[in-house]
């Protein structure tokens, strides 16, 4: 840190240190970079550090590490040489405090420290020489109108990267945004979710009058409430090169839009097969508010502060399927109204979110935000401050059919060859099954075993919202736990609560099972699916938040992964649903998915004994995970050289 600025200089490695300033609740205040909030693993060993460097699955992760620690090494040797004259005449204590400096402040240091006379752009820095082996390994090109719009007679092998970062505490950083936007962002986003979620439910208690209205089964009807899981299991696989391309923003307006207009087919289809293809699209739309969301929120809160964001993500993700129908059974028991009014109001309450959406959403990428700076300072400066100015993002950028190839298949490899993400998947894809079926199941539960109406059924689903909230509730429990014992525990002090989770879901299958007959009050079944569906949700959450901090830059891919089997349980659930209450009736049926949840509850206690083990011998988590803590101290190391 600057002593000019009243503070101090320590050799000790930072890496070591505990660090902690306030919160970025506004651009005015320093980012929050404490261990606590973020703490990935131990430092790794020189045997960890390596890997495949030429792995196609991530090819930019060890490009960015390897050229920042290039970087910082040159800078030194610069700094060194700068004042090797002046050692002789200044004390070993100041030196020691100016080089640490020098050293630590990655920002504009270095141009005041080079030969060139020019000053970089705020938050920017020198990177390596452009050479033909630096351009072939990082796909990137010098546009020959910089070359021509530079008065000197030089080569591009005579100019550096520059590389482009924000400016310290700049309000264009996401996680510099004020606390009010990012409230806003938040805010519209989940409401988009709660859409999606409310559409599940709805679509539930709607289809008595649709199978008599298209003159089909009510297995035919069920098959639009699967089709529709299977576009938000497979669309996720291509949204992560979308985003990347066009920004998160974008991709929220055109997913909303589209989302509606697909509302409108459907409440305007005349047979099955025109109604199963909106479902398919509206799934494929709506797939968006599950997989950007996350992304979002990660973009514009530190890892410390995304307890509260994600759970209100969380709980919008499943207590919409219990609303859906609380809402709309008084519509589908009117006889003027019915299914297609579900449609009808819910496209209403869509296009009254498109204007926030397109008013409020920001772009939060920060790869597209800072993509968009280096162009515009590019645009300005040309190559007159001595090289071309460059987001890291646009190390290895390759063309959009390429990118989507290679992410579909990234999230594929996860899935396969990552132990820790393929068991948590199966575990939340049950874990979604089982919500399914009682989103798919309640109605023929409640009315054959109880003789429930429609309007009574609508207002059982509320069993869901209220489970939900009790899980949202235990999330703060999980967090205050996460606060006191990651130092301690790292990234596994997130699994005390998935832990407790997976048991209760069990038991809540049980509770339900042995409590779905008419000589038992349904009050009771109904607290068997509180039970459940707040493990659900405690599960569901935990283990989002793991898997993003396992796979650090990368964790759209894993949550994409993610996202693809527990969606496909939760669509193949829903095929076979009915007739295995009909087969088994409800109480053997869930009893059934009880004993599996149990089976499966040993998977957080594995992952919180012998998760660092698991992750060592990982071929990419511990690479992304290293990525990730490379990138919170390079953070810290800016604001250190702010002093």
């Amino acid at each position: 840190m600057a002593p000019s600025r009243g503070s101090s200089s320590s050799s000790t490695n930072p890496l070591s240190l505990p660090i902690s300033s306030p919160k970025p609740n506004s651009g005015s205040h320093p980012l929050s970079l404490s261990t606590t909030l973020s703490r990935m693993s131990s430092p790794p060993t020189r045997e960890e550090q390596r890997y495949d460097a030429a792995d196609p699955i991530i090819p930019i992760a060890h490009i960015k590490s390897n050229l920042s620690a290039q970087h910082q090494a040159s800078t030194t040797e610069i700094d060194i040489d700068h004042h090797q004259g002046e050692k002789s005449k200044r004390g070993r204590t100041e030196e020691i405090i100016r080089e640490e400096e020098e050293k630590r402040n990655l920002t504009n240091r270095s141009s005041s420290l080079s030969t060139s006379p020019t000053r970089l752009a705020s938050g920017c820095s020198y990177g390596p020489k452009i050479n033909d082996e630096f351009l072939q390994g990082t796909k990137i090109k010098i546009e020959p109108e910089l070359l021509s719009s530079t008065n000197e007679n030089r080569d591009s092998e005579d100019y550096r990267i520059l590389w482009v970062d924000f400016p310290p505490h700049s309000p264009q950083n996401p996680l510099y945004f004020s606390q009010t936007r990012k409230y806003g962002i938040t805010i519209v986003a989940t409401l988009f979710t709660m859409m999606t979620s409310m559409n599940v439910g709805a679509f539930s208690i709607g289809m008595e009058s649709l199978t008599v209205d298209l003159g089909c089964t009510r297995e035919q009807a069920a098959i639009g409430l699967g089709i529709y899981n299977f576009g938000f299991a497979a669309m996720p696989l291509i949204l992560a090169p979308l985003s990347e391309e066009f920004g998160r923003r974008w991709t929220y307006v055109v997913a909303v839009i589209l989302y509606l207009l697909f509302h409108i087919m459907i409440a305007l289809a005349k047979n099955l097969p025109t109604m199963l293809l909106a479902r398919v699209f509206q799934g494929c739309s709506g797939s968006v508010a599950a997989t950007l969301v996350g992304g979002t929120i990660a973009d514009i809160y530190i890892p410390a502060d995304r307890g509260l964001p994600s759970a209100i993500f969380a709980f919008t993700a499943i207590a919409g399927s219990g609303l859906g129908p609380f809402v709309f059974c008084w519509v589908e028991s009117n006889p003027k109204l019915q299914w297609r009014w579900i449609w009808w109001i819910q496209a209403m309450m869509i296009a009254a979110l498109i204007v926030p959406i397109f008013l409020v959403m920001r772009e939060t990428r920060e790869s597209i935000i800072l993509r968009r700076r280096a162009k515009k300072l590019r645009k300005e400066r040309g190559l007159s401050d001595g090289g071309r100015y460059t987001a890291r993002s646009e190390v290895g950028k390759v063309n959009f059919t390429e990118a989507m190839k290679t992410s579909s298949l990234r999230a594929i490899t996860f899935l396969l060859v990552e132990p820790i993400l393929l068991f948590f998947s199966i575990w939340m894809g049950i874990g979604w099954g089982v919500l399914y079926t009682m989103v798919t199941g309640l109605s023929y539960n409640f009315k054959s075993v109880y003789g429930f109406t429609t309007n009574q059924v609508g207002l059982a689903y509320i069993s869901i919202t209220i489970g939900a909230l009790f899980g949202f509730g235990f999330n703060f429990v999980q967090d205050a736990m996460y606060r006191r014992k990651v130092e301690e525990k790292g990234i596994e002090a997130r699994l005390y609560a998935p832990m407790v989770a997976g048991l209760t879901f069990a038991i809540g299958c049980f509770i339900f099972s042995f409590t779905s007959t008419a000589s038992i009050s349904y009050i009771v079944p109904c607290l068997g699916i509180v039970v459940i569906i707040a493990a659900v949700f405690t599960i569901y959450i935990s283990a989002f938040v793991y898997i993003s901090e396992c796979y650090g830059s990368y964790a759209s891919s894993a949550i994409a992964a993610q996202s693809f089997l527990r969606n496909s349980f939760g669509g193949a659930f829903t095929f076979f649903t009915l007739q295995m209450y009909d087969s088994l009736t409800p109480r053997w049926t869930t009893f059934t998915w009880g004993c599996v949840a149990l089976l499966l509850s040993t998977v957080p206690f594995i992952a919180f004994y012998f998760g660092p083990k698991i992750r060592s011998k990982s071929k990419y988590s511990k690479i992304l995970m290293k990525e990730e803590q490379e990138r919170i101290m390079r953070e810290k190391e800016i604001l250190d050289g702010l002093g």
